[in-house]
């Protein structure tokens, strides 16, 4: 007898395989941006409200526990860049002619447009 449709599977499936976990680490990095955006949007609203309420804030983000959410919400926001570079050639096929443009170019593309913005974000902070 056949087997009766859907699968059943395990609470684990994503261990099964390293595309799986790296699919729901990217999945999970949604969330830790989110929260990130939620702490720049309260300093955003700090700034408004005056300098003392920006320093207190300030004051509080450089504790031990909101300095391990910032390395892990910037990994988590580079692992999400990675992937999405690397799906930009499967996304996107461009052509040139009759040939497909190869996907090193487009992923590289990427990541020196990031790299040109970092550089620019950097320029203005500082200066």
């Amino acid at each position: 007898m056949a087997r009766p449709y859907p699968r059943e599977r395990s609470n684990a499936w994503f261990l099964e395989r390293w595309p799986y976990r790296v699919f729901v680490l990217r999945e999970l990095s949604a969330l830790f941006l989110a929260l990130y955006m939620g702490v720049l949007l309260v300093l955003a609203a700090r700034v408004h409200e005056g300098s003392s309420a920006f320093r207190d804030y300030v004051d509080a983000l450089q504790s031990p526990l909101y300095l391990a959410f910032h390395a892990v919400a910037l990994l988590f926001a580079l692992l999400h860049s990675v992937t999405w570079f690397q799906a930009v050639p499967k996304g996107l096929p461009l052509r040139r002619g009759e040939q497909r443009v190869a996907p090193a170019l487009l992923i590289g593309a990427n990541y020196v447009a990031m790299l040109a913005l970092t550089v620019l974000v950097l320029v203005v902070v500082l200066s």
